[in-house]
């Protein structure tokens, strides 16, 4: 079971890696990161455990501004592919700034959420009883993570760098309704205050990994 997880984490980061299609690329990611979530619970330690919930809470948070931005881009642009966003960030700012920051969260730049719930995840990897499979499961993670930076770093960095040959006078801003934007900046919002201040969900994550585990 361990080497079914391992290996669906490494290829659902290789498939999104892979395509250029902004829905499937999310899709093949969620693949990868709910198999983070199952890593967690299958090494059945306290650190493990914390990581796996506190990983489910943020990838269902970081998942849902990165298909809500997808969606706005797809509604306001007719946008499908990752190869036609270059210069959107100036045309749809607060999307991009959304997407971007949802996306450093996934890849667990600190101190945003995705880096708090790897960090439990490698830990809980280190202190499994057999340690060279949770050796193994930390470095899946750290690999994942990078291709995890490979797939969605270029897609912001095209938005907000177009090039000096850009057309920089025709910009036309096409920012989606406010309750589209409103979500996105909400959902954004908590990433970022959850990321920063962790205590009150880890501790009540531990509470449920004690009780699960008997204290263990």
């Amino acid at each position: 079971l361990m080497s079914l997880i391992l290996f669906t984490i490494f290829m659902g980061s290789m498939l999104a890696f892979g395509t250029e299609i902004m829905k499937e690329r999310l899709a093949y990611s969620s693949v990868s990161q709910v198999s983070y979530v199952l890593f967690g619970i299958i090494l059945l330690n306290t650190e493990g455990l914390i990581g796996g919930l506190t990983h489910m809470t943020f990838h269902a948070l970081i998942k849902n501004i990165l298909f809500l931005g997808a969606g706005a881009m797809i509604c306001q642009r007719n946008i499908h592919l990752t190869t036609r966003l270059r210069g959107l960030g100036k045309e749809m700012p607060i999307v991009m700034w959304t997407f971007t920051i949802a996306s450093l969260a996934l890849i667990g730049i600190p101190p945003l959420g995705g880096f708090l719930s790897k960090w439990y995840l490698g830990m809980g990897g280190l202190n499994f009883w057999n340690f060279d499979f949770g050796l193994l499961g930390l470095i899946t993670i750290i690999i994942s993570a990078l291709l995890t930076g490979g797939y969605l770093i270029p897609i912001f960095v095209d938005a907000f760098f177009p090039g000096a040959d850009y057309e920089y006078n025709k910009i036309i801003t096409c920012e989606p309704s406010k309750n589209m934007t409103i979500s996105l900046i909400i959902l954004t919002a908590v990433v970022v205050i959850i990321g920063l201040y962790p205590v009150w969900l880890i501790d009540f994550f531990k509470v449920i990994a004690s009780s699960l585990l008997g204290g263990a």
